[in-house]
């Protein structure tokens, strides 16, 4: 049994404790988490606790599983399982998703990346964030790097304005021109996708 201040995790992995924990949050038991001293929500910091330690002590494999099923669960909108106006706003998803993402890099190759990275972007839509974009372009190596932009490039071109998940492919390419400082590619994507973006085309590239 391992104990994280005041949690006691019941089953002998980390992963199959936060198992059990999103199918009881599914089921219903952290209903007005905040009306009820926010017990949720406090399990849900140790989780992220734990997770971390796991990420720092380079058990990558362990840490990206746990970040993605407690992330995915609280990004997702379709069920507010625990009745905060914004459970995520609550909590440093910032770094949580580097994390996490540092993690894919250490795990994937290339093509997994991409399918992972999608998968991402279908679940936080409604949400916001760079580590992601500066996690891809700052840490993962060539000749990987190369292969992921590919894909993100081809898969960019079946994008269309209803496809608002997948407008982050764009701001990637976009913030891939901006970190090399290559203007002619930014102003060209810039042109390519104004019609995708419009007022949410992110500036310009002096």
């Amino acid at each position: 049994m391992r104990t994280i201040k005041t949690y006691a995790l019941s089953e002998d992995t980390l992963e199959k404790d936060l198992d059990k924990f999103i199918r009881a949050a599914k089921g219903g038991a952290y209903q007005f988490d905040y009306k009820c001293g926010g017990e949720g929500l406090k399990l849900i910091k140790a989780y992220f606790r734990m997770i971390e330690a796991e990420y720092k002590q380079d058990n990558y494999a362990v840490a990206r599983a746990c970040y993605k099923n407690l992330m995915f669960l609280l990004l997702q909108s379709d069920y507010n399982y625990f009745n905060y106006e914004d459970i995520v706003g609550k909590l440093n998803f910032e770094k949580f998703i580097g994390n996490y993402f540092t993690c894919l890099i250490h795990t994937c190759d290339a093509d997994e990346l991409f399918k992972e990275y999608v998968e991402y972007l279908k679940v936080k839509v409604d949400y916001g964030f760079d580590s992601a974009h500066v996690t891809i372009i700052n840490s993962l190596p060539e000749p990987s790097l190369s292969r992921f932009m590919e894909l993100v490039t081809k898969e960019a071109e079946n994008v269309t304005e209803e496809d608002y998940a997948m407008h982050d492919m764009i701001d990637l390419l976009l913030d891939m021109a901006k970190s090399r400082s290559n203007k002619e590619e930014f102003d060209r994507l810039s042109k390519k996708y104004e019609h995708i973006l419009g007022d949410d085309m992110d500036g310009e590239l002096a």
